[in-house]
């Protein structure tokens, strides 16, 4: 078995794993969006009947509006950080990540020299 067919079977059972968790992940953010839905019926409904439905609209249009406000300052927060900074940036200084990389340059260098095409007689 060629290396590409290996390379090409790993990456496929990856692609399915990934695949397999991103639907779950899906299904699991479907959940929580309607149940989410559902608590803040439930909670309308309760303010309407303790405030009336006016204040209670004007009550949940508040706390979405506040929400909103909270995740668009931790954006603008998040944005903010520097993102080029040479100090945050990771370095292959482990031994073990060096080993790694010379690893993967030996069987690259001897997938390219066993090549059939390339070879000369």
């Amino acid at each position: 078995m060629r290396l590409d067919h290996l390379a090409m079977s790993a990456i496929e059972q990856v692609a399915g794993r990934l695949a397999r968790r991103l639907l779950v992940a899906l299904v699991m953010a479907i959940f929580a969006l309607v149940s989410v839905y559902y608590f803040i019926s439930a909670g309308e409904i309760e303010l309407a009947m303790r405030f009336g439905v006016l204040n209670a609209q004007l009550i949940m249009g508040a706390i979405f509006t506040a929400a909103a406000l909270i995740a668009l300052i931790v954006l603008w927060m998040m944005g903010r950080r520097s993102t080029n900074n040479k100090a945050n940036m990771p370095t292959l200084s482990g031994q073990r990540e060096m080993q790694l990389v010379m690893l993967v340059e030996a069987v690259m260098l001897g997938y390219a020299l066993a090549r059939k095409g390339d070879r000369t007689r």
